[in-house]
């Protein structure tokens, strides 16, 4: 028995696909993040016939493959010094809301907006700045469900 596993979650659609990276057997698909920690923890316990509290299981949230194009892009198409400049300029909610746009991400969601409004006066690197945007996109499907926020931010029941 391995001392640490890796839970792998991968957006597939509409559902969260999640598996053990040292054990490719156990894997879970689920409509919620929520739903698919949950279940491929219960997987992993019932495969190994052990109990949670004696496994180490570590989150790894893969990033959406249109973040993965834009990211590995811009990892290869630039300098290091060319990354590092495109960095301090993201330091402002603007420009990192502008940064978003150029990567054709909707800011219609509020959302997203907001969460890239959180960015201003921070260093940011690609890989955070991507994993704010798809967590922000998660919560964003989440909360639709049952109802709207409005541009000003207050919730408005459907």
């Amino acid at each position: 028995m391995s001392e640490t596993y890796t839970a792998v979650y991968e957006r597939d659609g509409e559902a969260w696909i999640a598996e053990i990276a040292e054990e490719p057997r156990v894997h879970s698909r689920c409509p919620s993040l929520t739903e698919a920690r949950e279940s491929i923890r219960n997987a992993l316990t019932r495969w190994l016939n052990t109990d949670l509290e004696q496994l180490r299981i570590v989150d790894d949230f893969r990033l959406p493959a249109q973040i993965r194009t834009a990211r590995e892009a811009v990892k290869t198409t630039r300098t290091e010094d060319d990354r590092n400049q495109m960095m301090a300029s993201m330091t402002d909610s603007k420009s990192a809301m502008s940064w978003a746009e150029d990567l054709g991400m909707s800011m219609r969601d509020p959302v997203t907006v907001q969460a890239l409004m959180s960015l201003e006066g921070r260093e940011v690197s690609i890989d955070k700045f991507c994993h704010t945007i798809t967590m922000a996109e998660e919560l964003a499907r989440l909360t639709a469900v049952s109802d709207h926020v409005s541009p000003d931010g207050v919730r408005q029941e459907e």
